[in-house]
């Protein structure tokens, strides 16, 4: 089972275009894992993780050989790929097409489960432009405080 989607013929800026609140200088995307998270080299060669369930970016790696000796690493590669949960999926199966991803039905930073139930099969583009929206609109609040709209353009 392949852990990643390929991004061959993917537009990045398109993909990137509502996180642009995140990601305010140019990011080169270089892997994309099942649930449309994304690995990205940034200006300085750095290989950062834009995770969509929790709207943060953080760098794994220095430069891309540093991130191909990382991604060596099964604890790496369960982490960065969600293999416990894609096993999970292909059990239930469940199986995504080209340009389509797997998407929380309720994302993880608003309280949703990290479980197949709360799983669904989503067109990627679509499903990273919303989670891209609803993280820049929480982003900042206090941990806890009770989220009663979000608005998606």
């Amino acid at each position: 089972m392949r852990a990643d989607i390929p991004i061959d013929d993917l537009i990045s800026t398109q993909l990137l275009e509502d996180w642009a609140w995140l990601l305010p200088k140019p990011h080169e995307l270089i892997a994309l894992n099942k649930f449309g998270d994304m690995f990205l080299r940034n200006e300085a060669g750095e290989i950062c993780f834009l995770s969509l369930a929790t709207g943060q970016l953080n760098r794994l790696a220095g430069s891309t050989a540093e991130f191909q000796q990382l991604s060596a690493d099964k604890v790496n590669q369960e982490k960065w790929f969600l293999l416990k949960l894609l096993t999970e999926l292909e059990r239930a199966e469940m199986k995504i097409a080209r340009g389509q991803c797997f998407g929380f039905k309720k994302p993880p930073s608003l309280g949703g489960a990290v479980e197949v139930s709360n799983i669904e099969v989503s067109t990627l583009y679509v499903y990273v432009s919303l989670m891209g929206q609803i993280h820049q609109q929480v982003n900042g609040l206090p941990p806890g405080i009770k989220i009663t709209d979000v608005k998606i353009e």
